[in-house]
Parts: C-alpha cells; sequence; structure tokens
C-alpha cells in the first residue's frame, strides 16, 4: 500500500462530486461511529430503480471523504441494481488503487453508508410489511432471482450457482435482531458486511433489508410466549412461515423478479410440493413446511441437488471465502444457546409444583418457562429411577413428571396445517428435527385439525413443535402442522 494519497484521492479532495443531502430523499443512511471519528452519510433519490440524484457528507479523515466522492460518482445515474453491484474494488479502482495503510476502512464505510441509504429505501417502500408481513406475490416473468445470503457457505455457493446457470442474482441479507458486534451469527453487523463483500466478488448485486420489527413481533415475542404457554416454540420454522421468504418475495416484486432461492437442503416438485433433498443427512424440509404453496412455486433450491462436501468443494474451487465456515447451531438470537436466560429476561416466572401422574407433588420449581416436554436435567427433584417431564401446566402452574415409559403416545393432534397433497398421501410423521418418520394413518376433524394415529410409540412429543407429515415414498412432504397436543 501506499505511504502517501495518490493523484485521483487528492482530485476527489480538491474537487470533491456530489456533496450534500437531498432534501426529499428516497432513502438516508450513515455508517460510522463518532468516537473512531469518521462519520459517512448518503442521501438517494430513486425514480423507477434508477438512482437520478446521490449526494454525500462524510466527517472524518481525507481517504474517507475521498472515498465518499468516488462512490456518488460511481452510482449516480446507475440503475438500483447496478449501483448495488458497485464493490470496494470499484471504488479502490476509482481512486487510483490502494490507499495509505489504516485507510482502506473508508471503503468500508462509505459503502456501508450507501447500502444503509438503499435498506431505508426498501423500509420506506415497505412500509408495514416489515412488522406485519408480505401478503403480495407478483409473477414477473424471466429467469430472475433474488437469492438469500447469511454469510456462510450454503448461502454463497447457492447464488454461484444461479448465476453460472444463467439466471440474473441480487442477493438480499436481513437484519433480523441485533447481533453482537464480532459474532458470526447470521444477523450480526459484521455479517452482514462479510456478505455484501462475497456478493460483490462474485460480481453481483447485494441488498439488506431491516426485519427487526418483524421478527420481533412474529419470532422472538412468539418464542417467549410458547414457552409461558407450556409449548416448545421451533423459530426457526416461525422465521420461514412469516419473515425470510416473505421478505425474499417482496424485494423480487420490487425489482421486478420472479424467483426466490435461500441455501436449504430440499427440493421443489411438481404440484408445487416439498421434496427431501439429495443429502439426507442435511434434509431440512422439516423447518420449511410452513411455506405457502404459491411462494413455493416461485422458490429455488440449488443445493438439494447436492451433498454438503460437494458444496465446500464448489466453494474452495471458485475461491470463495466462505469455503471452510463453521456451521450455524444454537438460536441465532440466543448465541450462548441458554434460552431460559433469555426467556426469563422476557417474562416474570411465578413458582410452582413439580407433581407426578398421579397429582402427587414431589417439589417446587421456580417457573414453567424453564421446563419442555422430554426434558430429564434440571427438573429440581430426586427419585429412585430418573424423571422427565411429560406435561407442562401453566394455568395451574404445574410441572408433571413420570417415568420414560410415560412419555409415549400413539396419537398426535397436529392444527395450523400448510397442505401440499391430499391428506390420503400422507403416510408417515416427523415430530421432531432431528427425528425418524413413523409411519401413521392420518384421521381429518370436523375443524380441520389431523389425527395423526402411529404405527408405533414415539417418546415425548411436545406440543408447540412441528409434525410433517410425508408421502408413501417418504420423498415429499404431504403437510406440515403444529403439535397442539398429545395423544393418549
Amino acid at each position: 500500500m501506499p505511504d502517501t494519497y495518490r493523484p485521483e484521492v487528492i482530485d476527489h479532495l480538491v474537487r470533491p462530486r456530489n456533496v450534500g443531502e437531498i432534501s426529499d430523499a428516497s432513502g438516508i443512511g450513515e455508517s460510522g461511529d463518532a468516537a473512531c471519528g469518521d462519520i459517512a452519510r448518503f442521501s438517494v433519490r430513486l425514480e423507477d430503480n434508477a438512482l437520478t440524484d446521490v449526494r454525500y457528507k462524510v466527517y472524518g479523515c481525507a481517504a474517507c471523504i475521498a472515498a465518499g466522492s468516488a462512490l456518488s460518482e460511481l452510482v449516480c445515474g446507475k440503475s438500483l441494481l447496478d449501483a448495488a453491484r458497485v464493490s470496494k474494488e470499484d471504488v479502490r479502482d476509482a481512486l487510483g488503487g490502494s490507499l495509505p495503510v489504516g485507510k482502506e476502512h473508508a471503503l468500508t464505510l462509505v459503502l456501508d453508508a450507501l447500502h444503509k441509504a438503499f435498506e431505508d429505501h426498501w423500509n420506506l417502500v415497505a412500509g408495514d410489511m416489515l412488522v406485519e408481513g408480505y401478503g403480495g406475490s407478483e409473477k414477473n416473468d424471466g429467469k430472475t432471482v433474488v437469492a438469500a445470503m447469511s454469510g456462510g457457505v450454503d448461502s454463497a455457493v447457492t447464488a454461484l450457482l444461479l448465476k453460472e446457470r444463467g439466471y440474473d442474482v441480487a442477493t438480499v441479507t436481513f437484519r433480523l435482531h441485533d447481533g453482537e458486534k464480532g459474532s458470526r451469527s447470521c444477523c450480526s453487523p459484521d455479517t452482514v458486511l462479510f456478505a455484501r463483500d462475497t456478493a460483490h466478488r462474485m460480481g453481483l448485486p447485494h441488498f439488506t433489508l431491516n426485519l427487526k420489527d418483524l421478527f420481533q413481533k412474529r419470532v422472538m415475542r412468539d418464542f417467549v410466549g410458547s414457552y409461558e404457554k407450556g409449548r416448545t416454540p421451533n423459530p426457526c420454522v416461525a422465521c420461514n412461515a412469516h419473515v425470510k421468504f416473505h421478505a425474499a418475495a417482496f424485494l423480487a416484486d420490487g425489482l421486478g423478479f420472479h424467483h426466490v432461492a435461500t441455501g436449504h437442503y430440499a427440493r421443489v416438485a411438481d404440484g408445487p410440493s416439498l421434496a427431501r433433498p439429495r443429502d439426507a443427512a442435511k434434509d431440512q424440509t422439516y423447518v420449511l413446511w410452513p411455506i405457502p404453496r404459491e411462494l413455493l412455486a416461485r422458490t429455488v433450491f440449488p443445493l438439494g441437488d447436492y451433498e454438503k462436501p460437494e458444496v465446500r468443494r464448489i466453494a474452495e474451487d471458485r475461491g470463495l471465502a466462505v469455503a471452510y465456515t463453521p456451521e450455524s447451531q444454537d438460536i441465532c438470537f440466543i448465541p450462548d444457546g441458554n434460552y431460559r436466560k433469555f426467556v426469563r429476561k422476557k417474562v416474570a416466572a411465578e413458582p410452582g409444583e413439580v407433581v407426578d401422574t398421579a397429582g402427587k407433588v414431589l417439589g417446587g420449581h421456580a417457573g414453567v418457562v424453564d421446563f419442555t416436554v422430554g426434558q430429564r436435567r434440571g427438573i429440581g427433584v430426586s427419585a429412585p429411577t430418573p424423571l422427565y417431564v411429560t406435561e407442562v401446566r401453566p394455568k395451574s402452574n404445574q410441572v408433571v413428571v413420570g417415568k420414560k415409559q410415560d412419555l409415549a403416545v400413539r396419537e398426535v393432534l397436529v392444527r395450523d396445517l400448510n397442505h401440499f397433497l391430499a391428506p390420503d398421501e400422507a403416510c408417515s410423521v416427523q415430530v421432531r428435527y432431528n427425528g425418524s418418520p413413523v409411519p401413521c394413518e392420518v384421521e381429518e376433524t370436523a375443524d380441520g385439525a389431523w389425527i395423526a394415529h402411529l404405527s408405533e410409540p414415539v417418546m415425548g412429543v411436545a406440543p408447540g413443535q412441528s409434525a410433517v407429515f410425508y408421502s408413501a415414498d417418504g420423498e415429499r412432504v404431504a403437510a406440515g402442522g403444529v403439535v397442539a397436543r398429545n395423544g393418549a
């Protein structure tokens, strides 16, 4: 890197382009921190998805001022897609090459401010969608796709494969919660920057959507409320049901695109219906059952035809920095995995009784939110044989415990069903993410629920978890729903 500024940098300092602020901007974005001394602010005006005006203000070092000027010049007059494709390398080239040591942060700073202006634009266009959920789905024509990028290898290879197959690809990363700085959870600030840089290195436009309010309402609030009601939630299912796929469709419609894509391991079969992927060990159909059929018809799952080692090899062969990123395991908004501590910060848990299946009081507990059906550890009472939570009763504030065999059920009631196939095609049901499907017969109730009559007992079926029904060959999802209560 040079020790002094290049002539192009000096030119932008002497003759700065597009300085100022748009009073009636379509979007405004700011990045930086007064503590470090550098703040960049961009305002943009968009008409028919084209940047008709761009203005910037930078408070900080010369490198940031010059980078802001260069970036504004690069994107002004471009289509929104082309502007979202402009990378740090493009700005670096516009400034004549590498900046002096310690000044490269200027490129990230100004680019982040511009993208936050785009983000603000989508927030304004979306309105209540970011709180209530998106209900549209215009079916635009063409081989176009919005691919969700989480910063990991699966989503990056998804976007890459689509590009190589001739799709016009735009990428999007969602801000779902205030992830910790430095964290590589799917929604942390650093992950957004990493995903954007990965997209740009592939020559793809990148956008960010702020879905914090929607995620809080549809996922986090439901997560906490479920434990209050004695249910065991699955936040990934709720996120797919109410947040990610609908938000990707919103952006696709806003850009005039047709398809949406994610890095999930699944397939879309005729119907449309949801089908298992080639890699059985990575099968994610269990958490995808809530996708509406009309949205599934627009969805592409490129990784459904690959096994995970192949995906990593593709990333390595194409030189993607994400090739060996670790798998994400925990709930994204609870990075330490301690869900009890998280829930207790949100609710006032009341102490109650621990009773056996006959109603005999065995001890006390500090709150029903600490328990879920099937739990063995942390019950707080001793017995000659291991005890398991068999039922959580929030109304009476009781936790019922029993022997392992008391967890066995032969019937499961399932509500809030999303159908892909006819009920008579549902031949097995899976009631845990890592569980195996159990053969069953389905009985429909008068109010539209299903009762799964199991061919063999299943242990520890928890209300609030998903029940996903599969076809006779075990490959296609017939329907999915939420466990309402355990059968006898």
